[in-house]
């Protein structure tokens, strides 16, 4: 099954042309990393991870071309993982998608059937499905940043947590690790944005709780900030299953809010990228 687009134009623009001149643009952005990536032809040699906002490009774009620009330097994946929340609520607990291709404006890409395989088959929740994708934006947002770096050269394998419980998080982690050890070639994205709806300096501040957790990859820790302090994180639980995997110490890039963009801070979005290498 080929997976149409269904937030171009709303999300990033529909077009190709101005797709990639959009992704530059979000690269040399004042709050971007203010230079393009030159991507590297050679393979991954270790799994490496990714933490990446999931919102407009205009609003959250410059913080994810951070994460984006770290990931040129160190080598052309194979097959990307992608994990992120269930915000439309239709599917299983966590749906895997089986089969086929996912178009953006920039081509189609294969999933990783193999990937789907192992994973579906070695673990207690996941599911293969289709309904979870069909409307669901946190991972079809990060595809044309990978299309601008490697064309559509590499396989996916999009994941949505509905139940993102740490037992989730954990049974995830475990079957995703099986697949790393004879597939090292592969990079394993958390799409998420953090606090929600509130002030610039609450959002700061809940956000700077999340960080700290990130940091010190407390899995516990994370899970308390976000419930003792009404943290409006929307893919915590992907979050928590880069942190189980221990791809490498956790590299902060970026942080900023949805108001350092528009400039109204009395409702933002926080946005957050981080490197695991």
């Amino acid at each position: 099954m080929n997976r149409k687009p269904v937030v171009a134009g709303v999300f990033y623009p529909s077009g190709k042309n101005m797709l990639v001149d959009t992704i530059e643009d979000l690269f040399m952005g004042p709050i971007g990393p203010g230079k393009l990536p030159e991507p590297k032809d050679e393979l991954l040699r270790k799994p490496v991870g990714l933490i990446s906002p999931h919102a407009g490009y205009v609003y959250s774009g410059q913080v994810a071309a951070w994460g984006y620009y770290e990931l040129s330097k160190k080598g052309k994946p194979s097959t990307v993982i992608l994990i992120g929340p269930n915000h439309t609520g239709y599917g299983p607990a966590v749906s895997v998608y089986p089969s086929g291709t996912w178009e953006t404006p920039l081509g189609e890409i294969e999933v990783d059937e193999d990937a789907v395989k192992v994973i579906t088959e070695n673990s207690d929740i996941a599911q293969a499905d289709l309904s979870a994708h069909a409307f669901e934006h946190s991972i079809e947002v990060q595809l044309p940043f990978l299309q601008y770096l490697y064309g559509n050269s590499f396989k996916i394998v999009p994941i949505t947590m509905k139940d993102q419980s740490p037992r989730s998080s954990e049974d995830l982690s475990r079957v995703i690790s099986k697949y790393l050890e004879f597939n090292p070639s592969t990079v394993v994205i958390a799409s998420t944005d953090l606090n929600h709806y509130e002030s610039q300096w609450t959002t700061v501040k809940k956000d700077s709780l999340i960080i700290e957790a990130i940091e010190e990859s407390d899995l516990e820790k994370l899970y308390i900030y976000i419930y003792e302090n009404n943290i409006t994180m929307c893919g915590y639980g992907a979050v928590a299953v880069l942190i189980l995997l221990n791809l490498g110490k956790p590299q902060i890039l970026k942080h900023a809010t949805s108001g350092d963009v528009s400039g109204d801070t009395t409702q933002v979005v926080g946005y957050l990228s981080v490197f695991y290498d």
